[in-house]
């Protein structure tokens, strides 16, 4: 094997893996079987079961097509893999047996899919597990407008735990979309139970770390598999607090805190010892998380002065800030933390900030919890 078949194999292994597991910069930029193929797919809030039932039969056909085309191009750029070398008999054996499979592959990918598509999906396992949930006239279609209409709304819960597998919780579904499945499970009849948790460091030079937790998601359904769902813990209180069903955690499962929740638990305790702000003005949800109602206002109450009692220059002083409040605490304390040094976590209370809008520096005595006011 010469310099020019070893970059081309690397190159197309490269290409390859980029396909099948897409790095978060393809799936930005859309360079997706799902994104690329997306006129084929249609459109995924108004027919969820549906694009799923084609996603998965596009993606196994892109697939089986890989071989294929690596087989192709490498006997047009390198043709002497065709000559019958006495010297190699393995070699030009293996390369026959190769090509004839990567022939196999995209006829078998498109015969499964053509199976799958006959009878409007009857046959797509998407479908085998509708069925799963029908009342006795059998018509998953009734059901798969259930999960349609659910995951149109607003309070569905999605999170993407790696780059080919996404977690989706509506108000009575849960689903796991896969590069070739779909599975669900019906919130009435399904047990969750959180059966492991692993922790890694996000790098070697600093002390922060990310959690993940894998639950086991049984259906007690008659037919209906059991799946498993690996979740960021930081995602594992949305999920909660998104189903009904409660979530299991057996012994030997523990959350560890990050450095930022510890921050913002230690950050709440001090502007708590701060005087309340009074306001009748208050944003109706946090800029940020857009979930909770602002509760913190930036006020300056600190005097100009270090901690050894010396007047600090009017560059280093704290200002006022006259926005409206508009923030909750725990996004403030997070805001705080992302602006400091994160190698010198032990001073980041006695720093400064700035108002997110307004750009006014801060200090920990400037932040205040607002006490709302009604109007009259």
């Amino acid at each position: 094997m010469n310099d020019s078949e070893v970059i081309y194999n690397l190159l197309f292994a490269l290409i390859t893996y980029c396909i099948i597991y897409p790095p978060l910069e393809f799936i930005e930029i859309g360079l997706t079987v799902d994104k690329l193929l997306k006129n084929l797919l249609g459109n995924e809030e108004i027919e969820f079961i549906q694009y799923h039932q084609r996603r998965c039969a596009l993606t196994l056909v892109v697939h089986c097509f890989i071989p294929f085309t690596y087989t192709t191009l490498y006997f047009l750029n390198f043709d002497n893999v065709w000559v019958d070398d006495e010297d190699s008999p393995i070699k030009y054996m293996m390369w026959n047996s190769f090509f004839v499979t990567s022939l196999a592959m995209p006829l078998v990918g498109l015969c499964v899919a053509f199976f799958w598509y006959i009878n409007d999906w009857s046959n797509h396992p998407i479908t085998k597990t509708l069925r799963k949930y029908c009342n006795n006239d059998n018509n998953w279609h009734s059901v798969a407008t259930s999960v349609n209409d659910e995951y149109r709304r607003d309070t569905k819960n999605i999170s993407r735990t790696s780059s080919i597998a996404t977690v989706i919780a509506t108000e009575n579904w849960i689903l796991k979309s896969t590069p070739y499945r779909l599975q669900i499970a019906h919130q009435s009849d399904t047990a969750l139970i959180a059966v492991k948790s692993d922790t890694h460091p996000i790098a070697q030079d600093t002390s922060d770390f990310v959690q993940y937790v894998n639950i086991l998601v049984k259906p007690t359904r008659t037919g209906v598999k059991e799946f498993s769902i690996r979740i960021n813990a930081l995602d594992f209180k949305h999920l909660q607090d998104r189903i009904d069903r409660p979530i299991t955690i057996l012994a030997g499962v523990n959350f560890n805190r990050s450095v930022i929740d510890r921050f913002i638990e230690v950050f709440r305790a001090q502007i708590a010892l701060n005087p309340v702000y009074r306001t009748e003005q208050v944003s109706d949800v946090c800029f940020a998380c857009m979930q909770v109602e602002p509760n913190i206002k930036i006020q300056k109450q600190c005097l100009d002065v270090d901690a050894d009692g010396v007047v600090v220059p009017n560059s280093s002083r704290c200002e006022n800030c006259y926005c409206t409040p508009m923030w909750c605490v725990d996004c403030m304390a997070k805001w705080f933390a992302s602006r400091q040094n994160q190698h010198e976590k032990e001073v980041w209370l006695q720093q400064k900030c700035t108002c997110p809008m307004c750009r006014a520096p801060f200090c920990i005595l400037d932040v205040c919890f607002v006490e709302r006011q009604n109007v009259r």
